[in-house]
């Protein structure tokens, strides 16, 4: 696959067998009229009534186990933080029915097959691992900072985080490579999700129109992580209730940004 500029407002991808696929300039304003449409397919789907389903006895495991553990307290902010890597994935379906309700189509069950599937399972299985990863980084952070430091040892955990030497080499190493993570997944994944279930390509072919994508609009795919980070900041910071309304938003805006960013 060869990239090729445009003069003027696109770039064109090319891939063998297919038609090109343009990348369009974006610009802030995109990402309102993005969430709005993803509000509106909110209010035709209601798809919020799938993710009650799964976010209040995922939130009581986990705060219970905070509760009941104090040993784990640790990981729970990492654990947490983790979701925004999945965030590509979990908004898989609600791009899904955007993309049903644009074209009319009666059925999805054909989006899951060959060779469509192989290409979102190989999504899947990139973006799991990179949370995964991130959270055995995040466990070595600690191990090797606030875990094997005896300043304020008898302190509650979240005072030792922030009046300790040991606790804000933790904050500010952690951070900065979460946001490498954040990063990376950001390029690989702003619309990879979206274009394997709208054309017959490869993951990898999808991988590298979402990285053509962000060198195209970096300001633009910048500004939508910022929107999603705050969105699932949100959604954490309410014991994870917020997400009701936040994951489905921001997996129907995804399609919408898919759409504008594509031809």
């Amino acid at each position: 696959m060869t990239a090729t500029a445009i003069p003027g407002s696109a770039d064109t991808i090319r891939m063998s067998g297919q038609a090109p696929i343009e990348i369009r300039t974006m610009t802030l304003r995109d990402i309102k009229d993005a969430l709005a449409a993803g509000i509106d397919d909110l209010k035709h789907s209601r798809t919020d009534a799938l993710i009650i389903g799964a976010i209040f006895p995922l939130a009581g495991v986990i705060f219970a186990a905070a509760w009941v553990i104090q040993g784990i307290l640790p990981f729970i902010f990492p654990l947490l933080a983790g979701f925004a890597l999945l965030g590509p994935l979990s908004t898989l379906w609600f791009a899904t029915l955007s993309r049903q309700r644009e074209l009319g189509e009666d059925s999805i069950t054909g989006i899951f097959s060959e060779p469509r599937l192989t290409s979102i399972q190989r999504l899947a299985g990139t973006a799991i691992m990179i949370f995964f990863t991130w959270n055995l980084t995040a466990a070595i952070i600690y191990l090797l900072t606030l875990g094997s430091s005896n300043e304020a040892a008898d302190a509650p955990f979240y005072i030792r985080v922030f009046t300790t030497h040991a606790g804000w080499e933790l904050i500010v190493i952690g951070c900065g490579l979460g946001a490498v993570f954040a990063l990376v997944t950001l390029a690989i994944s702003v619309i990879s999700f979206p274009v394997v279930i709208d054309r017959p390509v490869s993951a990898y072919q999808a991988v590298s129109i979402s990285i053509q994508a962000m060198f195209r609009n970096p300001v633009f795919v910048l500004g939508w992580g910022a929107v999603v980070v705050v969105a699932l900041i949100f959604g954490a910071v309410t014991c994870l209730l917020g997400m009701v309304f936040v994951l489905p938003v921001l997996g129907h805006a995804t399609w919408h940004v898919y759409r504008r960013m594509t031809t």
